[in-house]
């Protein structure tokens, strides 16, 4: 790769980067933290991803968010006391946990996604295709890397 193709995409990371936290944490928490104040940053993230999922594993959390299982397990352990998520024995698997959300995070999840559909009512339905395309690309080019490294580690 040449000089001007990495300068490139590092510019153009770090302003994805800063306008991620633009609208996505400020505006985005901004709205939740008016509502439930109780959340701390991260947990809202969890939260959709559990919402999306349905019942999930915790170590299937932690590849989404790239959180370590202890952070993890505090944050899940967190949500539950606040009486957002519960956990539950895998009947297939009973050595395996599910996270699942209770009343109280489908209402968080749902007001998450009426935030999300706001936000991104802004754009034609053109623009989220095209960004949809844009971020699976980028994730399938991170996964290459990612192997590559741990080929090399």
């Amino acid at each position: 790769m040449d000089e001007a193709t990495a300068k490139k995409i590092i510019l153009l990371s770090m302003e994805r980067d800063a306008l991620d936290n633009l609208i996505f944490e400020q505006t985005f928490q901004k709205k939740i933290i008016g509502k439930f104040q109780e959340l701390s940053k991260n947990q809202p993230m969890v939260i959709k991803i559990i919402g999306m999922e349905g019942e999930i594993m915790p170590s299937t959390i932690g590849k989404y968010t790239g959180m370590e299982k202890s952070s993890l397990t505090r944050m899940v352990d967190d949500l539950e006391k606040k009486g957002i998520v519960f956990r539950k024995t895998d009947p297939e698997d009973r050595r395996k946990v599910l996270v699942s959300l209770t009343d109280k995070g489908l209402e968080c999840y749902n007001y998450f996604n009426e935030i999300a559909d706001e936000l991104l009512g802004l754009v034609d339905e053109k623009d989220v295709e095209d960004y949809v395309q844009s971020l699976e690309t980028m994730v399938k080019i991170l996964r290459k890397v990612a192997d590559q490294q741990a080929r090399c580690i």
